[in-house]
């Protein structure tokens, strides 16, 4: 009796956590996207949407809060700095 008790208790503690991580990655992702949606409003709200100046990405760095940060780890967003492009002359040697 007491085994099934304490695999019942257990179990409810497992149910628990997973069920505070869905919820904490849902805010998470759904404060991401109202950020993304407001940023996106103010921008074309100000007619510099396709300003080629800008950057392509709208997720800041480090995320604005906890929530956000516990979001983007599970699902596993980042914002990926590219390699600056560098131009050569075709008739360029490389290797020197």
């Amino acid at each position: 009796m007491v085994g099934i008790a304490l695999i019942a208790a257990v179990g409810i503690f497992v149910i628990g956590i997973v069920s505070g991580i869905i919820i904490l990655v849902s805010i998470g992702v759904r404060r991401e996207e109202q950020r993304f949606r407001e940023e996106r409003r103010f921008l074309a709200e100000h007619g510099i949407w396709g300003n080629p100046e800008l950057p392509d990405h709208f997720m800041t760095e480090t995320a604005q809060d906890g929530v956000s940060s516990v979001g983007r780890s599970v699902n596993g967003l980042y914002v990926r700095h590219l390699i600056p492009r560098t131009y050569s002359d075709a008739g360029q040697d490389l290797r020197s």
